[in-house]
């Protein structure tokens, strides 16, 4: 027979007013990183995608419409009209009002707002102390600012998605039927937001066989087992209504180029950090027998997703980028959230409370100085600056080729122009940029995630007037700006 857990025991648990003034002011600090400079970064062609759909939420399908609407709202709320925003009229996008900040307030919003919520929701999960820890964590982490300053549905995806993940948890340490419906109702709002949230039943059910090895009660009860099956069921049935009525969609997404499993793994390294990595790790073997259900539930929820997508990765017909597994992150932080906890209960006991913070406040000042890196240009492409660059320079009768996305978006949005070549006629060979019969700027990025570097022959072919790059480790979002003269003989320097 299952009887429900006992919840665990808070780690010298703080007053909840002034848990409550500690939280808020971890909320304030992740803020203000997150408004800073949140319009000054350039905008990329998947944050041009989602004004697009947010501007016409009717036609996009119903497992991503619910993750448009903060970037709707922030439009709104910045005076754009979104009735006016088109697919065919990207080049007036900017003298109707669309701009980054407004694309991205809605998202940013959200972003802060989940500090408040997944560290409230944590409080019973974690203990007190390794819960504001958490918080703290998310709030200074790089990989959460950058995506609460995206115009994309990611910081929507990732608090409902952890919301889903610590109810389903307390649901069966409480058998509480209200925080099963929420749980459910959580996964539900998540797979609405992106369908790759629907990995979280990975987990769960990874969760469940677990506890059948250990021969230990699960806990759900049937409030329990009824709001999960019937929240699955519902994002399997959207899928498949999608699926049917947006076929097309599916089929062109299951053909584009994503990442590979080695890419994706390397990438968690780098977009968790090796420090909240390391420190997790060590965490979970340290509390794998004190409380053995949560550390394990958690090491499944930082692995389990990852470890499926990299699967998928290996299949060629679905399409699975790095970003996928941005839901991941909360689950290695609360894991290294417990751990520096419990180093604080234990040193703070001999050595007072400054000592015992010492760990905590060097991996907090790690991810800072993350930040500081990230607050360059915002680990963005750097379109504006040159499609700036261009508009200056053009001279009448020139063209423009763009390396991007069919349609080129994003140029037109820059240039606010449709005299752009299409997306098909970048020249792509020797050959074929010497069949160009007028003066051209190639606009492209540097490095491709996939494919290395791109076309290196053209500093031999063309001159390189511009490369806009980022303070990274390696230049995958670098833009080259080049200028080719059909005939060598004319060659001049505009610029």
């Amino acid at each position: 027979m299952n009887h429900p857990m006992t919840a665990p025991a808070p780690d010298n648990p703080t007053p909840i007013r002034l848990f409550w003034v500690y939280l808020l002011l971890i909320t304030a600090l992740a803020g203000g990183l997150r408004l800073y400079n949140v319009g000054q970064w350039s905008l990329w062609e998947d944050e041009l995608f989602s004004v697009r759909s947010a501007s016409n939420l009717g036609q996009v399908q119903l497992s991503k419409r619910f993750g448009q609407l903060p970037t709707a709202a922030g439009l709104m709320a910045q005076g754009v009209d979104l009735g006016e925003v088109r697919t065919d009229n990207t080049a007036q996008w900017r003298s109707l009002g669309v701009e980054a900040f407004g694309a991205r307030i809605g998202p940013c919003l959200v972003g802060i707002l989940s500090i408040t919520l997944l560290g409230w929701a944590s409080r019973r999960l974690l203990g007190d102390r390794a819960a504001l820890i958490a918080a703290l964590l998310l709030a200074v982490s790089p990989w959460h600012v950058f995506w609460s300053q995206a115009a994309r549905f990611y910081t929507i995806q990732f608090l409902f998605y952890n919301l889903a993940l610590i109810w389903y948890l307390r649901t069966c340490q409480m058998r509480s039927t209200r925080l099963a419906v929420l749980a459910g109702g959580a996964l539900l709002l998540a797979y609405l937001s992106q369908p790759p949230a629907l990995v979280l039943s990975v987990v769960l059910a990874g969760d469940v066989l677990l506890c059948l090895i250990r021969r230990k009660p699960i806990g759900l009860g049937k409030a329990g087992w009824t709001a999960g099956l019937v929240s699955v069921a519902v994002c399997l049935g959207l899928l498949l209504y999608d699926k049917m009525h947006a076929s097309a969609d599916w089929e062109a997404w299951g053909h584009l180029q994503g990442h590979s499993w080695k890419v994706i793994a390397a990438s968690m390294v780098l977009r968790n950090h090796p420090v909240v990595l390391a420190v997790a790790a060590l965490s979970a073997l340290a509390l794998i027998r004190s409380r053995p259900r949560l550390t394990l539930y958690l090491v499944l929820g930082a692995a389990l997703p990852v470890l499926a997508l990299m699967a998928l990765s290996l299949g060629g017909s679905f399409y699975v980028h790095e970003r996928y597994c941005f839901v991941v992150h909360y689950a290695w932080l609360a894991l290294a959230a417990m751990g520096l906890a419990a180093v604080w209960e234990s040193v703070s006991r001999h050595h007072g409370a400054w000592l015992a913070g010492s760990a905590t406040a060097a991996v907090v000042v790690t991810l800072l100085w993350a930040d500081l890196s990230y607050y360059t240009h915002g680990h963005r492409r750097r379109w504006n600056d040159a499609f700036a660059y261009v508009t200056q320079h053009r001279q009448p009768g020139e063209d423009v080729a763009v390396l991007s996305s069919k349609g080129t978006p994003i140029a037109r949005y820059y240039l606010e122009t449709d005299d752009v070549l299409a997306y098909a006629e970048f020249p792509t060979s020797p050959q074929k940029l010497q069949a160009l019969d007028r003066p051209t700027w190639l606009v492209l990025p540097a490095v491709s995630a996939t494919r290395g570097e791109l076309f290196p022959w053209l500093n031999d072919e063309a001159v390189l007037k511009r490369y806009y790059d980022l303070r990274v480790l390696q230049p995958f979002s670098s833009v080259r700006v080049y200028y080719y003269l059909p005939d060598s003989t004319s060659a001049q320097n505009p610029g």
